[in-house]
């Protein structure tokens, strides 16, 4: 029996075919592979704030310190370490140290108050954050930080110190008060540690600002971990806001400064101001 080849023209749209396929298919296994990384980062910062938690539960309603190098009476209260070598020496930022590694960030995730709740440094990145650090462009290890109204300051004498949230029971409203935020911060390893806005106890002004950068890895969305241990996708509104964190992001910047978007673009600044775990807010 004599065999049948196919024709040019055949094969054209066999091809042709292919290619619409691949042009349906291609943009669905993106999104579903977008919405496994953000089912993985929902998962990560529910564990994050639920250990958070725990350990209030355990220190009679007392927090860890959203910063790194945190000490109290000799000991270190910080939520997450410094990077530290083999030997256990401290490193310095990626500016004056570019060659701190993944294995250094992860011993200083494991001296973190945090970390025995967690046990898995993987869950302190997101699988969907890109971001670098800027003098290196190393990848940024730890991609969640923790805002730094919540016990920023140990100093005693410091004029914030009694101002800010040290216990639990200070935070009015745990379901809508955000502890875990994801961190564009490009400038440090481990520089997720916390995160700031330009909120009235630093600038004394009324009106609420950006600082620190977001990061937003989750289309229009970055993923907020709660005081009371849940965690959920926050979808940015306002035009402002992508556009700030790509700025930052892209343009190498060594300063962020305090950023206020323009009147008409107030829903994302307002959702973070009433986040804002601050003792004396106005309006609190």
């Amino acid at each position: 029996m004599k065999s049948r080849a196919f024709t040019l023209i055949e094969l054209l749209v066999v091809i042709a075919i292919i290619a619409v396929l691949m042009a349906v298919l291609m943009p669905a296994l993106r999104l579903a592979r977008q919405q496994a990384a953000t089912g993985q980062c929902l998962s990560n910062v529910k564990n994050l704030s639920l250990g958070w938690y725990m350990y209030m539960g355990e220190n009679d309603s007392r927090i860890m310190s959203s910063e790194d190098n945190a000490m109290l009476n000799g000991t270190f209260v910080g939520w997450i370490g410094v990077p530290r070598d083999e030997n256990g020496t401290l490193l310095g930022i990626r500016q004056t140290d570019p060659e701190v590694t993944d294995e250094d960030e992860i011993r200083g995730i494991e001296a973190g108050l945090l970390f025995p709740y967690i046990k898995s440094p993987g869950a302190y990145h997101c699988p969907s954050s890109f971001v670098t650090s800027l003098y290196d462009l190393s990848r940024v290890f730890v991609s969640y930080s923790i805002p730094t109204c919540l016990y920023g300051q140990t100093n005693r004498n410091a004029g914030d110190y009694h101002e800010q949230i040290r216990n639990f029971n200070d935070i009015k409203s745990p379901s809508t008060s955000y502890v875990f935020v994801e961190s564009g911060e490009t400038r440090n390893w481990n520089s997720s540690h916390h995160f700031v806005m330009a909120a009235p106890e630093f600038t004394n002004q009324p009106t609420w600002g950006w600082w620190g950068p977001m990061a937003v890895n989750h289309g229009n969305g970055s993923v907020l971990g709660f005081a009371d241990g849940h965690a959920d996708v926050r979808k940015w509104r306002d035009r402002y806001t992508i556009e700030r964190v790509d700025k930052l992001i892209t343009s190498g910047a060594t300063n962020y400064g305090q950023d206020y978007p323009p009147p008409e673009q107030h829903l994302d600044i307002d959702y973070m101001a009433r986040g804002w775990a601050y003792r004396h807010r106005l309006g609190r």
